[in-house]
């Protein structure tokens, strides 16, 4: 449940923000190419409303499990083998995702004294976008980690997964 609400709040995010971006780049090719003016935030704003845009849409993506995987020899174990080499790829990436966290902190610490000139806002709300997306994914590995977990115990059947070994077809013939 907590996860689903989560998961609706990130995309409702993910969207408002892409529509923002959207509408003021249109503004600015209007103004741009009709006017001969330009709004001078558009650049900067877009830039750093689209890190916070990709990684909103990454913590989105680690539910969906919609990251770069390589399965092709993971998938040729059985169920339980399979979970434990999720596991470990899951728990790789908390690490990772802990380190992305822990040093987007220390960044943040030197930005409220750096100011977007064309913004007049401290870098600091554009960096939050590094711990904030790092914890973010690492809430929704947290399932993931449970369900690995539930299988190598015993208390969850493997997950059924549609995997064919692919055929070449064709040769000499």
């Amino acid at each position: 449940m907590f996860f689903d609400i989560l998961n609706k709040v990130i995309k409702a995010a993910t969207v408002l923000i892409l529509a923002v971006i959207t509408i003021f780049v249109s503004v600015e090719v209007v103004l741009r190419y009709f006017f001969g003016m330009t709004l001078y935030i558009t650049e900067e704003f877009t830039r750093y409303s689209m890190v916070w845009m990709v990684f909103l849409g990454a913590s989105l993506a680690v539910r969906e499990n919609a990251h770069t995987r390589v399965e092709f020899f993971v998938n040729f174990f059985p169920g339980k083998v399979r979970a434990w080499l999720n596991l470990a790829a899951h728990l790789l990436f908390v690490i990772f995702l802990s380190f992305l966290v822990y040093e987007g902190c220390i960044a943040l610490s030197f930005q409220f004294e750096q100011i977007i000139p064309t913004l007049g806002i401290p870098m600091f709300w554009f960096y939050l976008a590094l711990p904030v997306g790092g914890v973010l994914m690492i809430l929704n590995l947290l399932p993931k980690i449970r369900e690995s977990v539930l299988v190598i115990s015993g208390r969850m059947a493997p997950p059924e997964e549609e995997f064919e070994i692919p055929v070449i077809d064709g040769g000499l013939s």
